[in-house]
């Protein structure tokens, strides 16, 4: 019989960045636009899981002065750096993962990470929370023309696992993440978020937290094998 495979998105699922990342994209937003107005009602749901230009393309149409899409990615860098600065990444680690790697390589089934991030932070993020060497496949989505909603990242990291999208499980928090890995052929986990206005209907299954999501996988599989 095949090996199966889990393939983990990391921001909001691995570490609690997500919603960090959030609140800074409003931060910067906020101050090019010379502050917010308490009656400010706007809906900023669609910055979630956006990456590279794609996420500056969106800023665009949420700030009223014009910038080039190069001076705006400059300017967010340098904002966003300075805040990510002293970000301790344990604090946001969400440790009860460990028994999800544990299980698997018990089990014997492959792990991955799909991310949007650059394959640099990914390897920072994952050695500082202890756990980079569980993962058969570290994949970004710099490797890509177009990372997530599309599916290519997840197509590609099924490619270098050399496992099929139906011995596979994905887990994700975003729209854009859960619809790359659905559009894979992937079945999805989504790690619930209610701090954002996220559209999770599209996985599968739901978790609250890690403990549940082992639960959903050691049931997914064993009906898969059956």
């Amino acid at each position: 019989m095949s090996r199966q495979a889990i393939i983990f998105d990391m921001d909001g699922v691995i570490v609690d960045t997500e919603f960090l990342d959030f609140k800074i994209q409003k931060e910067f937003i906020a101050q090019e636009n010379g502050g917010v107005s308490k009656d400010d009602q706007t809906d900023y749901s669609s910055l979630v899981g956006r990456s590279y230009d794609d996420l500056y393309r969106t800023m665009q149409t949420f700030i009223y002065q014009e910038h080039s899409l190069e001076s705006l990615k400059e300017k967010f860098q340098v904002f966003n750096a300075e805040r990510y600065q002293a970000l301790d990444y344990q604090e946001l680690f969400r440790s009860d993962i460990k028994a999800i790697l544990e299980e698997a390589k018990q089990e014997g089934r492959l792990l991955a990470v799909a991310s949007s991030s650059e394959y640099e932070h990914i390897l920072e993020v994952l050695e500082a929370c202890g756990i980079a060497s569980y993962f058969d496949v570290i994949y970004s989505g710099e490797f890509v023309k177009e990372s997530k909603p599309n599916p290519e990242i997840y197509r590609n990291t099924l490619t270098k696992l050399g496992v099929s999208p139906e011995r596979s499980l994905a887990i994700e928090d975003s729209s854009h993440g859960i619809k790359a890995a659905k559009r894979a052929g992937i079945q999805t986990i989504a790690y619930r978020e209610i701090r954002m206005n996220i559209d999770q209907s599209e996985a599968d299954y739901l978790g609250e937290n890690m403990l549940e999501i082992r639960k959903i996988i050691t049931t997914h599989f064993n009906n898969i094998d059956k």
